[in-house]
C-alpha cells in the first residue's frame, strides 16, 4: 500500500493496466493554473516503489534532478505504447507502433530532449514504404513527441519537423472487380474460394474481419452480422447480409455450428492460403490481378453506382464521417434500410445487362 504523503509532495502510483517491467510512476505537483486545478509532471517510471519514493525523496530536495536525469527516446516511446493501451486503442494500431518501435529501436539510447528530426529522417528518405505507410509511421513517431511535450520532457515536439518526400510511391490504387469479372464469378458460386469472396464483395469486410466474427454475432433469421475492427467507427458495426450472398452464410454458419466452433470461418481456409487461391483463379479465368482488399472496394464502388445513401455505405464498411457532424450524430438509419440498400445491388445476370436486380427471399430457396 502506497505511503500517505503530504498534499503537493507528490504521488507514487503503480500502473496496473498490464505487467510492465517499470510500473510505478512517480507525479509531482509543480503549482497550479488560473482555474485552481494541479500542473503535475511526471518525473519517471520505476521498478519498486522503493526506488519511486528514493526517486521523489532526492526530487524533493534538488527539483533540478529532473533536468539531470536522463530521459531517452526509448523510454519516452514506451510511455506511449503504455498510453495506447490505456486509450484501449486498436489490436492493429498497437501492433503497428511495435513495428515502428523496432524500426526506431537503434535510437533508443539518444536522451530525448537531443532528438531532433534529422535522426529520424533518414528512414524517410530511404523507404520504399507507400507515402501512405510513411504518414503512419511519422504519425506514431510525433505521437511520441507530444506525449514527451505532455510530460514536460521536452519544449516542443521537434519530431513534427519530419518530411516525407513528396515523390515517395503513392498509395496503389485497389483494382476493383469489373461487372464482367463478379459475373464469371457468380458462374463458379460452388467453389469456396468464390464463395468467400463474393461474401467479401458484397458485405464490404475486410480480409481478417470476416475471418474472426463470431457465431453468436451472427443473426440469419433477421438478416445481418456484427463484426468489424481497426477503427472505433469499425468495430461492432452492423453488417447487412444481401439476399444473394445468404446462402453462402447459412452454410458457413451450419458447418461452423456442426463442428462447435467459436468463429464462422474457424478451420475454413487460411487467410494466406485464401489469398493465394484467389490469385490463381483470377488468373485461370482471366480476371485481372485481384487481391482480396480489392473486394471491400468494390463494395463501395457498388453501392455508389446505384445511388445508395453515402452514410448508409459508410457506416456499413466501417468509415467515420469526420467532415459531417451532422450526418454523424443526428442522422439515423433503420437495421431495415441497410438490408434494403445491399439487396439493391447486382449479381449474375444483372451484371452484364447493367440492371439493378432486386434480391427476392423466395427465389433463393
Amino acid at each position: 500500500m502506497a505511503m500517505k504523503r503530504a498534499n503537493g509532495t507528490g504521488t507514487v502510483y503503480k500502473m496496473k493496466h498490464k505487467a510492465l517491467r517499470k510500473p510505478y510512476r512517480v507525479v509531482v505537483t509543480l503549482g497550479y493554473n488560473s482555474e485552481g486545478k494541479p500542473l503535475r509532471k511526471s518525473i519517471g517510471t520505476f521498478a519498486t516503489q522503493k526506488e519511486a519514493y528514493n526517486a521523489l525523496a532526492l526530487f524533493s530536495t534538488n527539483p533540478q534532478i529532473q533536468e539531470e536525469r536522463k530521459i531517452t527516446f526509448g523510454q519516452c516511446f514506451d510511455w506511449r505504447l503504455e498510453e495506447a493501451e490505456r486509450q484501449g486503442l486498436s489490436k492493429g494500431r498497437i501492433k503497428s507502433m511495435h513495428v515502428v518501435r523496432k524500426l526506431v529501436e537503434p535510437l533508443f539510447n539518444i536522451e530525448m530532449k537531443n532528438l531532433r528530426a534529422a535522426h529520424l529522417q533518414s528512414i524517410f528518405d530511404n523507404s520504399t514504404h507507400t507515402k501512405s505507410y510513411q504518414k503512419l509511421i511519422k504519425a506514431i513517431i510525433v505521437s511520441v513527441g507530444t506525449l514527451a511535450v505532455k510530460q514536460e520532457v521536452i519544449p516542443r515536439n521537434y519530431l513534427s519537423d519530419i518530411i516525407i518526400n513528396k515523390n515517395a510511391t503513392p498509395i496503389k490504387k485497389a483494382n476493383i472487380f469489373s461487372n464482367s469479372a463478379l459475373y464469371a464469378l457468380w458462374q463458379h458460386s460452388d467453389d469456396i474460394i468464390v464463395k468467400l469472396t463474393l461474401i467479401y464483395a458484397y458485405t464490404g469486410l475486410r480480409l481478417n474481419e470476416l475471418q474472426t466474427i463470431k457465431l453468436d454475432n451472427i443473426h440469419l433469421k433477421e438478416r445481418y452480422m456484427i463484426g468489424g475492427s481497426k477503427t472505433e467507427a469499425g468495430r461492432d458495426r452492423c453488417i447487412p447480409i444481401a439476399e444473394c450472398i445468404y446462402p453462402f452464410i447459412k452454410e458457413l454458419y451450419q458447418q461452423a455450428k456442426f463442428k462447435r466452433s467459436e468463429c464462422l470461418l474457424d478451420g475454413v481456409i487460411h487467410k494466406d492460403i485464401y489469398r493465394k487461391e484467389l490469385q490463381k483463379r483470377c488468373k485461370e479465368w482471366n480476371l485481372g490481378e485481384h487481391k482480396p482488399h480489392d473486394t471491400r472496394h468494390t463494395f463501395i464502388s457498388m453501392c455508389s453506382n446505384i445511388g445508395i445513401d453515402e452514410i448508409i455505405i459508410k457506416r456499413i464498411v466501417g468509415h467515420a464521417n469526420k467532415d459531417n457532424i451532422t450526418a454523424d450524430v443526428y442522422t439515423h438509419k433503420t437495421l431495415q434500410q441497410y438490408i434494403d440498400a445491399v439487396n439493391k445491388l447486382p449479381y449474375g445476370d444483372a451484371l452484364l445487362k447493367g440492371e439493378q436486380r432486386l434480391s427476392n427471399r423466395e427465389e433463393i430457396r
